[in-house]
């Protein structure tokens, strides 16, 4: 668990979330979470791997410089100062705000967030969330990722086939009364996400 601190109190706001969803991506996941894996030799102090050899840290180092001089530097070497700004920004504000809202209301519910199964298979199930698995636009501007829950129990299959295997997980959830968390699409899961962090936002006794 995290340690609450006073700057929880506002995380509820639309203009902090939408804030840090912006650049939750292209600076967050992509660099700054990285520096602190590297430091720790853990992925949000979970994940735990080995130390990288001389080898493998050249080449990923390298690989976040490349990232960083085409994704932000180059269209300054193309472009006029302006049009390289947006450039530079809208594109990764874009797509980080695409993939957090994909993700984020997946697993940060209120019946999600805290769950928890010694069953690996479970333990998928309980701590994810579909959403709008009747609508095809769910489906496709979440590129599948609205069957989570089958997402995290075949996470090799491709996600064509998600909309297939959901019925049968549910059909097994029911028979062993494990939940199968679903809301009817966006608006139900954003709604839900939103009262999961303002919950999260009270200082706790």
């Amino acid at each position: 668990s995290i340690r609450w601190r006073k700057s929880h109190l506002n995380q509820k706001c639309l203009s902090r979330v939408l804030l840090v969803w912006s650049i939750a991506v292209g600076l967050g996941l992509q660099i700054l979470n990285d520096v602190r894996a590297l430091k720790k030799l853990s992925y949000n102090n979970v994940v735990a791997y080995d130390k990288p050899s001389k080898m493998q840290m050249a080449a990923h180092i390298a690989g976040r410089i490349i990232y960083i001089l085409f994704a932000f530097a180059w269209p300054f070497a193309l472009f006029p100062a302006w049009k390289a700004m947006i450039w530079a920004t809208v594109p990764n504000v874009v797509f980080s705000l695409c993939f957090m809202i994909n993700t984020q209301i997946n697993h940060l519910v209120g019946h999600c967030a805290h769950a928890f199964d010694s069953n690996f298979f479970k333990h998928q199930i309980i701590t994810a969330q579909n959403f709008g698995r009747d609508s095809a636009f769910c489906f496709y501007f979440s590129g599948g990722l609205n069957y989570q829950i089958e997402h995290h129990l075949f996470p090799t299959v491709n996600h064509c086939h998600l909309p297939a295997l959901s019925p049968g997980v549910k059909k097994i959830c029911k028979k062993y009364g494990v939940p199968y968390n679903s809301v009817s699409g966006y608006r139900q899961a954003i709604e839900e996400h939103f009262a999961h962090t303002a919950a999260m936002s009270v200082k706790p006794e």
